[in-house]
């Protein structure tokens, strides 16, 4: 159980984030930025909770959940 638990920690955490801003009347983050560790795990939990194109998110090195919020890999934006 605290596999499962752990394994959306970081997704949850984020998903929640948008919705105190929400929730507060602001517009929440579009887009946040991560280390490469991060970012994969970010990734490794999104692909067994959401629906994620995995083979793009590699190749580009971000994808989005849930369509609320843009992932992507620190310094990797143009």
């Amino acid at each position: 159980m605290s596999d499962n638990i752990a394994r959306s920690v970081l997704t949850d955490a984020l998903i929640a984030l948008v919705n105190v801003f929400k929730q507060a009347g602001s517009n929440p983050p579009k887009k946040i930025e991560v280390d490469r560790p991060t970012f994969d795990k970010l990734l490794s939990e999104s692909i067994t909770l959401y629906n994620i194109d995995t083979k793009q998110a590699i190749s580009e090195r971000k994808f989005s959940i849930s369509d609320i919020i843009l992932i992507a890999e620190d310094g990797l934006t143009q």
